[in-house]
């Protein structure tokens, strides 16, 4: 109850912040690109006046109201993390000493500590190298969760409801460095009646607990959500949510078809990291994902870092986190895979469309070409041959010296299906190129996932 009581001007501070945001989705596109160019300004120049690394990184640019965000300097991981004291605009902050914070928080799993009393502090990106570390104070993290309450209630219809609340249930990370735990501890106020899984249980762990609650909303990872589509199929899962919602990881079209099969509804995207919140979310039309451009300004790009059309992927992203003031994150490089739409939604709302998210680079092969020297193979080679076989539940592609292994969950009945596998992804490489890569096929019963965020990658690089 103290716990409750102590984030509850949180939750109302975050309410009274999506209220405003969703009275953005009736502006015109002209009005909201005015409202993003006037955030970008006062965040750069706040980030001038109170950071030593960006005033350094900004001298010489002059800082007016028609500033081209082009005309700044990127940032990526590494350099954030190697200037990080001088970059927040708190100088109390300390990498250190923040990273100590977050120690004692992974060993205590339902807190919600501050640092400092006032900064919420997360992780990210920890599964290879060295993990993102990013602080929130509290004024930017009630608009971080002014936007997650906005495609809950605005985009999806999950308004709070009174006198008898909706039952929801999540199945994501559980652990309090990760932002999607740390922004259900925020909203565990009573708002709605809530069940929260850790996404790290095996999937038979969850089904009791499901049946039990009967929600009406469901939020899970995208492969987690595939799962429990497959136990509602096999009818070991009896749940009827009138919602269902994905985030964290690509959905695949496998997946959506799974769910859309299990439930009838065709499941809501949420595309967001947390350097962001939430970037880019689709609507009741689903007819792409909206870019959230009142709280972060997306550039997708390619290689070398510059512009790609409408229609084109793009080799990576460029984000600008317009509400985080604490630590100002300007043209923050994610390599994430992304398409930008021509088209505009039919629902009216003014934000930009993405086409498709596909997922990180970092996922991309390079592998031995057929006629010697390398060749870049995407993710997308390797998952659409298995896109189509109904009795493959559930893989990850791991490429390493000796080729590429397929850890494969395989319906019962079906013994051709590992062989079909094998067979559909020699002929995608081939086919790209990318000749003589061994592929070996190995059934197992459920995908390890990783062991802090319970997330799990459909391909993975360990070369």
């Amino acid at each position: 109850m103290i716990a409750t009581a102590r984030r509850l001007p949180d939750t109302l501070a975050a309410l009274r912040a999506a209220k405003t945001l969703e009275a953005h989705d009736a502006w015109s596109p002209e009005h909201l690109r005015a409202h993003q160019q006037e955030r970008l300004v006062a965040l750069v120049r706040h980030a001038a006046a109170h950071s030593p690394f960006h005033r350094e990184r900004l001298a010489g640019i002059a800082l007016d109201d028609d500033l081209d965000v082009t005309a700044l300097p990127a940032l990526d991981k590494a350099t954030m993390l190697e200037h990080f004291d001088e970059l927040v605009t708190d100088r109390r902050l300390r990498l250190t000493a923040i990273e100590a914070h977050l120690d004692e928080l992974e060993h205590r799993p339902h807190a919600d500590d501050l640092f400092l009393g006032e900064y919420r502090a997360m992780a990210s990106g920890g599964t290879t190298g060295r993990r993102g570390v990013f602080v929130y104070g509290r004024e930017d993290w009630t608009q971080a969760i002014g936007g997650l309450l906005r495609w809950s209630g605005g985009f999806m219809g999950l308004t709070p409801r009174l006198p008898r609340r909706r039952r929801l249930a999540s199945v994501v990370a559980d652990v309090p460095l990760h932002m999607t735990a740390r922004m259900a501890r925020t909203l565990d106020v009573g708002v709605h009646r809530m069940l929260r899984l850790d996404a790290r249980r095996p999937v038979s762990e969850l089904v009791g607990p499901l049946n039990a609650f009967a929600p009406e909303g469901l939020t899970a990872y995208a492969s987690v959500a595939a799962l429990l589509a497959d136990e509602q199929l096999a009818g070991r899962l009896r749940i009827d949510p009138a919602t269902v919602a994905v985030t964290s990881e690509v959905l695949t079209a496998d997946m959506r078809e799974r769910i859309e099969a299990a439930w009838g509804c065709t499941p809501f995207n949420g595309y967001a990291s947390t350097e962001t919140g939430m970037l880019a979310t689709s609507c009741e039309r689903h007819e792409g994902l909206h870019v959230l451009s009142d709280l972060n300004l997306l550039e997708v790009v390619d290689a070398g870092g510059r512009p790609v059309p409408p229609g084109t992927q793009g080799a990576k992203v460029l984000v600008t986190n317009l509400v985080n003031r604490t630590q100002p994150l300007i043209r923050m490089e994610l390599s994430d895979l992304v398409t930008v739409s021509p088209a505009t939604c039919s629902c009216g709302r003014p934000y930009p469309l993405l086409e498709t998210v596909d997922g990180r680079s970092d996922d991309i092969l390079v592998l031995p070409a057929a006629g010697g020297g390398t060749v870049s193979v995407h993710p997308l080679t390797l998952r659409s041959p298995l896109a189509a076989l109904p009795d493959l539940r559930q893989y990850r592609i791991v490429h390493d010296a000796s080729g590429l292994t397929v850890e494969a969950v395989i319906g019962a009945g079906n013994g051709e299906t590992g062989a079909e596998i094998e067979r559909r992804l020699t002929a995608a490489l081939a086919e790209r190129g990318a000749g003589g890569t061994p592929v070996t096929v190995t059934q197992v019963e459920a995908i390890e996932r990783h062991p802090g965020s319970g997330k799990a990658k459909l391909v993975e690089s360990r070369v």
